[in-house]
């Protein structure tokens, strides 16, 4: 067996088991013990994180995790992370958790390759700040977005601009394809069935196409099929 992967909070363990069939691997939970596993080259972790934990461990507790996974297991090579924030900095901490893993894993285990979601930046080339991966069980997509700002509204505007296009307020079921047709929005019209549907006057399909425009300029987007979410992920030095 090549990989294992492993959720952290409970509410992740369908994604996770959903993921892993497409590495044709197991998936476990955060808390169950490592142990030696023939063959083992790749863990992938999937759960909550922000600068301070990541699936329910600070740093220090997750490089021992992976310490002790690899002093089982020889073989292992790459460690990837799958999260919410793990690459940004949420406007306030010195370093996003995965800058504090990699220094940690570089002190004791050098020789494995970390690899995470990637920094967001904006069209205008800003750092985001704070990010969210976000999952639709139905359509098995995903959605990673990332926004700068001093907090998360923009984040998370830019979460429900996106989720417009996907019912029940839009048409395009999942994530790839509502970003699709986020990007190719240009105004919104009071014939739109958005707007019919809210009653929106033309004052307020101006602001409407205001706010999207913000929210393209301050926020970076990318989405795929559970298939697709391993390719996203990118070499962390």
């Amino acid at each position: 067996m090549g990989t294992l992967v492993i959720w952290g909070e409970d509410d992740h363990q369908n994604r996770a088991q959903a993921l892993a069939t497409t590495y044709a691997a197991p998936a476990q939970n955060v808390k169950t013990k490592p142990k030696k596993i023939s063959g083992l080259t790749t863990l992938v972790f999937w759960g909550h994180g922000d600068p301070s934990a990541f699936c329910g461990l600070n740093s220090d507790a997750f490089v021992d995790l992976v310490t002790t996974w690899k002093k089982l297991n020889s073989g292992l090579e790459t460690v990837e992370m799958l999260t919410c924030n793990a690459r940004h900095r949420q406007g306030g901490h010195t370093d996003s958790f995965t800058e504090q893993v990699v220094t940690k894993l570089s002190r004791k285990l050098n020789e494995v390759r970390f690899r995470a979601l990637p920094i967001a930046t904006t069209p205008t080339g800003n750092t985001c700040q704070f990010s969210i991966l976000k999952w639709h069980p139905a359509s098995g997509t995903w959605a990673y977005i990332g926004a700068t700002g001093a907090d998360d509204k923009t984040m998370w505007a830019a979460a429900t601009k996106l989720e417009d296009f996907m019912p029940p307020r839009g048409t395009h079921v999942g994530y790839v394809r509502a970003l699709a047709a986020m990007q190719a929005f240009r105004a919104m019209t009071t014939s739109n069935p958005y707007a019919v549907k809210r009653g929106f006057d033309q004052a307020a399909c101006d602001k409407y196409t205001r706010e999207m425009d913000d929210v393209k300029k301050e926020s970076y987007i990318i989405a795929g099929t559970i298939g697709m979410l391993r390719w996203a992920l990118t070499d962390i030095k």
